[in-house]
Order: structure tokens, then C-alpha cells, then sequence
């Protein structure tokens, strides 16, 4: 079962699509969890997760995480899908970072 982990600063928009994303999840028969971390949880969020996917509010993050944690594979959520909690087109990145297709 995939870990994805979604990496934001408040957590009210992405606690929606983690819902929505979760509901995708299982609409397709792929077998994973989805949560959310705050940024300055980011060292205990990188421990739990296979994917972490990154907020876009939180993409600056990104060369900072990828020096520190280069076993760890790292995605940013476009922010127009972010906007949009278009829950099937990040999961479906969060499944290619995973390299699970």
C-alpha cells in the first residue's frame, strides 16, 4: 500500500482533497493511504511517506527536501490542479512518482 503525503501550510484546502483523493483512490482499485502534513512537519512527513507531494504553497521548498532526503521521491502539485482539488490528476502524479505506471 502507497503512503502519499501531501505537504501544505494550513491544511483546510488540503484536508478537502485528501478526502476527494482518497475517494479517487479507491474508485480505481489502487491500494493507498493519503495525508497531509504542515510544512514545518516536514521531517516526520518524509519518514511516513512514499510520495511526498508538495502544496503550492510549500513548492519552495522542494531543492531543500531533495538534498536532505534524496531516497524520497518528491512530486509539486500544479497549481492549477491544487486550485481545482482535481483529486484524479494528482493522484494520478502522485502513482507516476511512485513509479507505479
Amino acid at each position: 500500500m502507497r503512503r502519499i503525503v501531501l505537504l501544505c501550510s494550513a491544511g483546510v484546502s488540503t484536508s478537502v482533497l485528501v478526502r476527494k483523493m482518497e475517494q479517487e483512490a479507491a474508485r480505481l482499485g489502487y491500494p493507498c493511504s493519503v495525508s497531509f502534513f504542515p510544512i514545518d512537519e516536514a521531517a516526520e512527513a518524509v519518514s511516513f511517506a512514499d510520495v511526498l507531494m508538495l502544496a503550492p504553497q510549500a513548492k519552495h521548498m522542494l531543492g531543500e527536501l531533495t538534498v536532505r532526503y534524496p531516497n524520497t521521491k518528491f512530486q509539486v502539485i500544479p497549481e492549477k490542479l491544487y486550485a481545482a482539488a482535481d483529486a484524479d490528476a494528482i493522484l494520478d502524479l502522485a502513482q507516476k512518482a511512485a513509479g507505479d505506471y
